[in-house]
């Protein structure tokens, strides 16, 4: 059986940590809300394409919401979607890194999986929640088959960018510090919001993660080089079974759509089975939530395929912006950077929020 999955884990108060994209705090119902809106558009266009596969989210959420009118339970089980839940086991300390601390909540999930799933050959696809669907994920269940039940991709990065903490020459040095021997190459970094794995190599992928998690909390008492999120911890167990990452480029793609900041969409991307779109949390994927949800009878069921993709590519404009488009990007950017150069400045700050 394959299954296509994703996951939510709230952060509690107290807790919190920097999640950039939505300007939020992290534990605030208003964060978690956006979340919330992307997790039913990631099951509506995967249930669309995916009809044969399985629908699991993995949560630490004891009682789904009510997201502007809209019963999340309701939808996700109209959906067929099962909802497991699993707590946090392993989060970090304070102060052992300052984003995305809820990251190393995929390996609950990963145990929940090797305890309660015993056919070695199934397969799970997990992805970030504000991944979209445009075609059958079957293209990439089928590579992961002829890979011995694995799939990653690795980001095009430079061996010198710093990533959460890390370049790939910063890797290299912690492998050969862990692996007690010289490393030749410089190692990949895999991409954190794809995962696919058989459960026989989720049995050795959590295996290796007990074995790796002491040493990271060791090393962060230390004072040492440890991984700060599960895409460099996941990297590194890959490197460790020589598990290698596909030089595909034409199933999934990490879409950046700001014309602002940066802006990467190509016409290509309208023959990809994934977009993943972290900077559309509060944009693009708000829009089409408005218009599949609230809008559009029966989330677009209705439509054929063509004019149901149409829909996706005119909302968030990939990959092309209309002007009206493009200067919303800009007004909303601008206005976004200067409310927040108001809230860090003390007295100003101060002022302005006190009510």
């Amino acid at each position: 059986m394959n299954y296509i999955c994703t996951w939510f884990c709230a952060d509690e108060k107290g807790e919190e940590s920097i999640f950039p994209q939505t300007g939020q705090k992290s534990s605030s119902q208003k964060h978690q809300d956006i979340y919330w809106k992307c997790i039913i558009l990631f099951y509506v266009t995967s249930k669309r394409f995916n009809k044969n596969q399985g629908h699991v989210l993995y949560t630490n959420v004891k009682q789904l919401p009510i997201v502007e009118g809209n019963s999340v339970q309701q939808i996700l089980s109209d959906l067929e979607v099962k909802i497991v839940f699993t707590d946090f086991k392993f989060k970090t300390p304070k102060g052992y890194f300052q984003m995305f601390q809820n990251q190393f909540y995929e390996f609950s999930i990963l145990e929940h999986i090797v305890k309660n799933n015993k056919n070695p050959d199934d397969n799970y696809l997990i992805l970030d929640s504000d991944c979209i669907f445009l075609k059958s994920a079957q293209e990439l269940f089928d590579e992961a088959a002829n890979n011995n039940g694995f799939l990653s991709f690795e980001d095009d990065c430079t061996t010198e960018l710093v990533i959460h903490g890390l370049s790939r020459r910063d890797m290299k040095s912690l492998y050969q510090d862990l692996l007690s021997k010289e490393v030749e190459e410089i190692p990949g970094y895999h991409l954190g919001e794809f995962f696919l794995a058989s459960v026989k190599n989720i049995n050795i992928i959590f295996s290796d993660f007990l074995n790796l998690w002491p040493e990271m909390m060791r090393r962060f008492e230390a004072g040492l080089p440890k991984f700060n999120e599960e895409a460099q911890t996941l990297s590194y167990i890959y490197y460790k079974n020589d598990f290698k990452a596909s030089p595909s480029r034409s199933m999934m793609k990490r879409i950046w759509t700001n014309p602002v900041f940066y802006r990467n969409t190509e016409p290509s991307d309208l023959d990809l089975c994934i977009w993943h779109l972290p900077s559309e949390k509060t944009f693009g994927l708000a829009n089409l939530y408005r218009v599949l949800i609230n809008t559009v009878p029966h989330q677009g069921s209705g439509l054929s395929d063509e004019l149901f993709i149409n829909l996706v590519v005119k909302t968030l404009g990939v990959p092309h912006l209309t002007l009206g488009m493009k200067l919303k990007y800009y007004l909303l950017s601008y206005y976004r950077a200067m409310k927040k150069r108001v809230k860090s400045a003390p007295l100003v700050g101060s002022l302005v929020y006190s009510n």
